[in-house]
């Protein structure tokens, strides 16, 4: 398993995704499995590492220290609605699906500005 950085010579350019590429490498020509790690803080970010064949898991902790729910909001960011709460959050999740779903219709209804 890769862990970066591992010496004071590195210099990471830190962004995001940014150890992405090294899962990726790493599968591809060693075509060993890996996981990606490092500022991926999305379910979009995931699905497409995952579906872009650039790693076999991804690694997401900092979004789930700040929101213990975080794997639960990105589900429903995402309308993916068939995964099981807490049953005392399960009002909380109600009012989320509905919420993010006028959002959505809110942004589809608003006309998007073109410049020349």
């Amino acid at each position: 398993m890769l862990f970066g950085p591992v010496s004071k010579k590195q210099k990471p350019v830190y962004g995001r995704m940014y150890q992405t590429p090294f899962a990726d490498r790493v599968r591809n020509e060693a075509g060993i499995a890996t996981m990606a790690v490092g500022a991926i803080s999305e379910a979009d970010h995931v699905n497409s590492i995952i579906a872009a064949g650039r790693a076999d898991l991804c690694a997401v902790a900092r979004p789930h220290l700040a929101n213990p729910a975080w794997a639960l909001l990105e589900a429903a960011k995402i309308g993916y609605h068939d995964v099981a709460w807490p049953k005392q959050y399960l009002s909380g999740k109600n009012q989320l699906e509905r919420n993010l779903e006028r959002e959505k219709a809110q942004v589809q209804e608003t006309p998007v500005e073109r410049f020349n």
